[in-house]
């Protein structure tokens, strides 16, 4: 089977971000069709940008739109343009590796009707300082069952799991797929968090989906993070996609209300579905959601902030143990960074190495285009999954 992808750029008020994104998809082998969907307060620059590159969809809402209702409109305005097979969201933060789609689409031809995840390297700054992070692959195809992720959140183990989750940003997904989420719950993903929205919709109505194990972006400007910023407590964009949230209820269905950390917003999700397609979903371990809320205190930079959050943790039965410390460095972790750094110096090939540090997002990018984490073995990062090569 042939397959067409469509790949839909949601992006507000990001016009260089957007372009650099839309960029890095035009250079790819493999012919995309590529919709900026552009929610900004303005739309001068993307719009000229998108005339004068005519492979390029501009998409714009007819008013300024909460990001969950964005991306379901931008979602489904291209699948009303396009007769693409499969569609792909794509951060207006990230980057795509040249020559990575091709296999992406390899595999949504190879199974056609599976959603197909992939993984990202990240440069973050969360656990200071700035790091490109570049995880393992193994460039094989794997099953994994949605039945293995849910468990994982139930029982309060979202943090252990490497990239992987059918999250709405990192699959490439058949077009049936989303019409029987559209069927099932109205709309594709506007909930609170669009990406976590479509996974546990996914997983409620589909046994598994195929993870094609490689690293296929950058993802970067973590500084522009609505993530970022609400595991933070505060910076990103996170504010302005409060403001847009308005006055509705937040994380309503949550173990803990209303609580903005860790994975919060995620078991919101995770339960608003349970409740409405009941046994596919497991209940949440409600002691071990509130222990790993408890360990993403540790992101929280503001101690009057951290303060507070654990005082609610408290209030609702945690009684720790304290979040385990971010990991230092080892002394080899040093030695081999600093060997690497000499041999780039050099103009020498260089070891792998994850969470090197870098002055600016511009240097980790080019670094990460430049020396990509070299195939690794063994399918060991996907334990957790209990994953099987295809």
């Amino acid at each position: 089977m042939s397959v067409r992808i469509a790949v839909v750029i949601p992006t507000r008020n990001r016009p260089q971000l957007a372009s650099d994104a839309a960029l890095s998809l035009l250079r790819q082998d493999v012919p995309l069709e590529i919709f900026i969907s552009d929610n900004s307060t303005s739309p001068d620059a993307l719009e000229t940008f998108c005339r004068r590159h005519p492979r390029l969809g501009y998409l714009r809402p007819a008013e300024e739109l909460a990001m969950p209702r964005h991306w379901d409109w931008a979602i489904r305005e291209a699948m009303s343009r396009s007769g693409a097979t499969h569609f792909s969201v794509h951060y207006d933060r990230k980057i795509s590796k040249p020559g990575h789609w091709t296999p992406l689409a390899e595999a949504a031809a190879a199974w056609p009707d599976k959603v197909v995840t992939f993984n990202s390297d990240l440069v973050s700054d969360l656990i200071p300082p700035r790091r490109l992070w570049q995880p393992l692959w193994t460039g094989k195809s794997y099953r994994i069952e949605t039945a293995t992720v849910a468990r994982a959140v139930a029982d309060g183990h979202i943090m252990r799991f490497p990239q992987g989750f059918p999250v709405l940003s990192n699959c490439v997904v058949p077009r049936p797929v989303l019409d029987a989420i559209v069927a099932r719950f109205g709309d594709v993903c506007d909930s609170t968090g669009p990406d976590a929205a479509f996974l546990f919709r996914f997983a409620a109505l589909y046994d598994d989906y195929v993870h094609h194990d490689r690293s296929t972006g950058v993802l970067y400007a973590a500084e522009r993070s609505n993530g970022q910023g609400y595991l933070g407590g505060k910076g990103g964009d996170f504010g302005d996609f409060m403001k847009l949230h308005g006055g509705k209820p937040w994380l309503e269905a949550a173990p803990i209300p209303g609580l903005s950390l860790g994975q919060n917003i995620l078991y919101h999700e995770y339960e608003l579905v349970r409740r409405e397609t009941g046994a596919r979903l497991p209940p949440l371990d409600r002691d071990a959601v509130i222990a790993d809320l408890g360990e993403q205190l540790r992101y929280i930079r503001d101690p009057r902030l951290e303060a507070a959050m654990r005082d609610v943790l408290v209030r609702h039965g945690w009684r720790g143990p304290e979040p385990t410390p971010l990991p230092r460095r080892s002394w080899r972790e040093v030695r081999d960074e600093a060997v690497t750094r000499m041999r780039l110096a050099l103009g020498r090939d260089v070891a792998t190495l994850s969470g090197m540090h870098f002055a600016s997002d511009t240097k980790a990018v080019d670094y990460a285009l430049r020396y990509p984490r070299r195939p690794h073995q063994g399918a060991d990062h996907l334990a957790l999954f209990e994953a099987t090569e295809l």
